[in-house]
């Protein structure tokens, strides 16, 4: 097992629902996983994802490593990739999205993948042993930042890549009842453990001693309800989950819902959200 970084102890440690998974009964982890593979082939993830993984520059025979990898949706995409003599190794804390994950590689290719438990601020993995390294949609969910990100440099080579996707969970919908969809924005400024952290992963490569960072951002979008099917399972679908943990009165919940299925019906309904990308380079020196 990694040694912890050097600036945070594990008592520095924070994360939201993500970090306690493994205690919940089956069902709803089932459902969160499904949320996450519909979400990763929502365009505007998918686009940051092949931005990313471009701007990482893994060659066929290379390296990488998912940190949070949950379920492996990114599996395919690093296979082809990385090609059949590469090497693809994830870690995530959820047993249940690992046990998933090992699957879905068997299924998708006959790449050198490897899935494991673990966490993103203590990698199980050696200094330097990969060519790159990223995390999709984690920095979050748990933190701090600055220890995930220097733990994913410290096995990264030198002059390889760490990368980073997150997004804003602040939904600019059509409303004609406004209080009901700021008690639904607010939901995940309370449940996400940084809830701003997409705006600020420049700083924190920066912080993580990464050089030449690039961003790029993406805006995701839709006027229907319905198409594509993240809108309606992120939105719609885990209602009863929020209201079971209290992040939202049930009469605001279903004036929310009564207002956004009136407007879609309509063909009146909008909903956009922003994400963002970052790489850096591991110094050289």
């Amino acid at each position: 097992m990694a040694q912890l970084p050097m600036n945070h102890g594990a008592e520095d440690w924070g994360s939201d629902f993500f970090g306690g998974l493994n205690e919940l009964p089956p069902e709803p982890v089932a459902g969160i996983g499904q949320v996450l593979d519909t979400m990763a082939t929502l365009p505007a993830f998918r686009d940051a994802r092949q931005w990313l993984l471009g701007s990482l520059d893994v060659h066929s025979g290379g390296s990488i490593l998912e940190a949070g990898c949950g379920n492996a949706a990114s599996h395919a995409d690093l296979h082809a990739m990385v090609g059949p003599r590469g090497r693809i190794v994830g870690i995530d804390p959820t047993k249940a999205f690992i046990e998933t994950a090992r699957s879905r590689s068997k299924q998708q290719g006959p790449a050198h993948a490897t899935y494991e438990t673990g966490d993103i601020r203590a990698l199980p993995c050696k200094d330097a042993e990969f060519d790159a390294v990223f995390c999709d949609k984690v920095l979050i969910h748990a933190g701090p930042a600055s220890a995930a990100l220097r733990e994913m440099a410290r096995v990264t080579r030198p002059g390889g890549r760490v990368g980073a996707i997150e997004w804003l969970p602040f939904f600019a919908i059509s409303a004609t009842d406004l209080a009901a969809l700021a008690a639904f924005n607010t939901i995940f400024q309370k449940a996400v453990y940084e809830y701003y952290v997409s705006a600020n992963l420049t700083r924190h490569f920066h912080a993580a001693r990464l050089e030449n960072i690039r961003t790029s951002a993406f805006l995701a979008h839709t006027t229907s309800l319905d198409e594509p099917p993240f809108w309606r399972a992120f939105i719609v679908h885990q209602i009863p989950m929020f209201l079971q943990a209290g992040l939202i009165d049930e009469p605001q919940a279903r004036a929310f819902l009564k207002d956004i299925e009136a407007l879609n019906a309509a063909g009146e309904f909008n909903a956009s959200f922003t994400v963002q990308a970052a790489t850096g380079t591991k110094s050289l020196a």
